[in-house]
């Protein structure tokens, strides 16, 4: 396999896959992604590692009598290469047999390019030291903190025995930073925040969620708890309502579907959110590195309105659940877009009697029927619609299912993290109590 060490990654991908079918493989699919990341880590007050990384994969599937069997290799040594096929045969071999097993017929796009071709590193530096100077002078009770500011870039080909040719290039810039706050009596919960972006960042603390994020943590050093348990309003910041889209997304896709364990199985058509609620998958939207043009079977990505005016459109069906239902595939990566509301943030506060604004949940594991309860974590009491102070911990209780329907209001602000956008979310009937 010497001839391999010095293909590019289409024609290594293009090989492999002849190699594999050669080998008795019915069907075979190869991704080789070349990987290059410049990081830039930082603890407290001091840059404490800066460094440069490339890599490289060979990923391979092949299906032999309806069996499926998948290996990988770290860069493209013919020996590793060659043992990579001969794992992935035999464990063909010695898998379970299932007819949805194949290979995608899918059609073959131009190669695309998203996001920088190169990054500064002085620039990028320059923002790091900018950053935690800021962070000193402006937020000295945020202590434990750290983060990183990175610049990545994948070059993805993909190849398979069905003659579906692939190849994407996407590039982006990652900040995220860590930290607590502190005084002499309290310390706060660990916080924290991540946004991905195809343009550099001009400032370490505006980058997401950074600053809010920051600014809440220093709010929860006086925290009181909640005055007694009731059943009120809820406002989930953007960051929050993410967490619960994920839930949401695992009850809609095809894999709950299949093993008839999502509430929403036989719920095409109806209505399941109020009306000012619509949940869209976007994998090519143009300000979204953590989207995608292809999916791992080698098909192109499509949008999909999963949720539009709160009526259930669609499933979350990948290639392979797509042949085991007998359905069309819809998805294969999400990027998803709450659409903002018609309110202020600020409005929506004041017209809450008496509620949680919501940064975060710990320990909130939904069951099937998406019964969801945890400790609400970076939180504000609202009463007569004024944030009254920050919460000591607070147990929530609510099935997301019914939260849906009892919305009140998506705010006009939004969040992009460059895997998907929010706003923030307002709803009634949350069992809201005082832990311990």
């Amino acid at each position: 396999m010497s001839a391999l060490a010095d293909a590019d990654g289409s024609t290594l991908c293009a090989e492999l896959v002849g190699r594999a079918t050669a080998r008795g493989a019915d069907a075979a699919q190869v991704a080789h992604s070349a990987g290059e990341v410049f990081e830039i880590s930082f603890e407290n007050d001091a840059v404490t590692l800066l460094r440069s990384i490339t890599s490289e994969t060979v990923s391979l599937a092949v299906v032999r009598d309806g069996k499926k069997g998948s290996a990988s290799a770290e860069g493209r040594d013919p020996a590793a290469l060659e043992a990579a096929l001969a794992s992935a045969l035999a464990a063909a071999d010695a898998g379970v047999a299932d007819p949805a097993h194949d290979v995608a017929a899918a059609p073959s796009e131009p190669a695309t390019r998203h996001g920088p071709e190169h990054y500064d590193r002085e620039a990028m530096l320059a923002v790091v030291l900018e950053g935690i100077d800021e962070l000193t002078e402006r937020y000295p009770a945020i202590g434990g903190r750290g983060g990183a500011y990175s610049f990545r870039a994948d070059e993805t080909c993909f190849a398979n025995s069905r003659g579906t040719v692939q190849r994407a290039r996407r590039a982006f810039y990652l900040a995220s930073i860590g930290f607590l706050a502190k005084d002499a009596t309290t310390t706060t919960s660990w916080h924290g925040a991540t946004a991905l972006s195809f343009a550099p960042v001009a400032r370490l603390l505006d980058a997401g969620t950074v600053r809010r994020a920051l600014e809440d943590s220093v709010r929860s050093l006086r925290p009181l708890p909640l005055p007694e348990s009731f059943v009120g309003d809820v406002i989930v910041t953007p960051e929050c309502l993410a967490a619960l889209i994920g839930t949401l997304a695992g009850a809609l896709g095809g894999y709950a579907v299949m093993a008839g364990t999502t509430p929403y199985r036989d719920r095409l058509g109806a209505r399941i959110a109020d009306a000012r609620f619509s949940l869209l998958n976007r994998p090519r939207a143009p300000d979204f590195p953590g989207g995608g043009t292809f999916d791992g079977f080698g098909v192109p990505t499509r949008d999909l309105d999963v949720i539009r005016d709160g009526v259930l459109c669609d499933h979350l069906i990948d290639f392979y659940v797509a042949r085991k239902l007998g359905r069309t595939q819809t998805a294969g990566v999400s990027a998803f877009v709450v659409p903002s509301g018609d309110q202020a943030l600020a409005d929506i506060i004041a017209a809450t009697r008496r509620g949680v604004l919501v940064g975060g949940l710990s320990g909130a594991a939904p069951n099937a029927d998406l019964d969801i309860s945890g400790i609400a974590k970076t939180s504000f009491y609202i009463e007569d619609g004024e944030v009254r102070h920050a919460l000591t911990e607070t147990m929530l209780a609510f099935n997301l299912r019914e939260l849906l329907t009892q919305i009140r209001a998506l705010s006009r602000e939004s969040v992009n993290f460059g895997t998907g956008r929010f706003p923030y979310l307002a709803a009634g009937g949350v069992t809201l109590s005082r832990k311990g």
